[in-house]
């Protein structure tokens, strides 16, 4: 009973040993510290538990970030299943995406992913030949916090589903078909104002054309209140000419 006890606790050993080492110099960044990238240099990582290929990369990632302090820049990582504005901003449609930072300059890289790459990648600047992100697409841009928005939302939607579907016990057409009705509730209540707006901006048909008689009433007043140099010539000189006259 022992020896098995003893087994069972060095096999334990190795699987934990095999793993990955957490490198105490890997920087966690989510949505309320990610902004510190816009100072310095960075490489940052955006992952997720569940992707293979994340996994994969973990232990070259760890090696290449207790490296930081010789290469003299920060080596982060973003979780995108807890951080999903941050995915938004970025745009990250594909796991695991690298980013460099140089300065709040962003370059998304696509070389080899060792650690031996990592630091020869900073080392010699090779991200000088690598287009930075355009203004539009910048993550600290008015534009790209707005996908932001719109990645937390659909990950809530996502959240709300499963608990719907799991904890609740509601069949999963069910909760599609909900989605739905709210959906297409939520675009004609939008599209109703918007309609309205636009009435009342671009107004059609009779309003058209009641406000286009009134305007050519005021124009009228106004043409008539005002009488012309000529007019007022005229009767001038007809005045002179009947006072020469008596």
């Amino acid at each position: 009973m022992l020896l098995r006890l003893l087994a069972v606790l060095g096999l334990f050993a190795v699987g934990v040993s095999g793993g990955p080492t957490r490198s105490s110099k890997l920087v966690f960044l989510n949505e309320e510290n990610w902004t510190d990238l816009m100072k310095g240099e960075w490489m940052i990582e955006f992952h997720a538990p569940w992707c293979p290929a994340c996994k994969d990369l973990q232990k070259a990632w760890n090696a290449f970030a207790d490296w930081s302090d010789d290469l003299g820049i920060k080596v982060g990582e973003v979780d995108v299943t807890v951080n999903p504005g941050l995915s938004g901003r970025f745009l990250v449609t594909a796991l695991p995406t690298i980013y460099h930072v140089k300065d709040g300059v962003f370059r998304q890289y696509s070389g080899a992913r060792d650690k031996n790459d990592f630091i020869s990648f900073v080392e010699d600047k090779k991200y000088r030949v690598i287009d930075p992100v355009p203004d539009y697409k910048h993550p600290n841009s008015k534009q790209m916090a707005v996908v932001a928005v719109f990645f937390k939302l659909s990950m809530s939607v996502r959240d709300l589903h499963n608990h719907l579907v799991e904890d609740k016990g509601i069949p999963s057409w069910a909760s599609y078909g909900l989605f739905a009705g709210v959906t297409l509730a939520l675009g004609c209540v939008l599209g109703f104002f918007i309609v309205i707006i636009i009435d009342q901006v671009f107004p059609t048909g009779p309003r058209k054309s009641q406000q286009a008689k009134k305007t050519e009433k005021k124009d009228a007043k106004k043409d008539s209140g005002t009488e012309s140099p000529t007019k007022k010539n005229g009767n001038n000189n007809n005045g002179k000419e009947t006072k020469k006259t008596k």
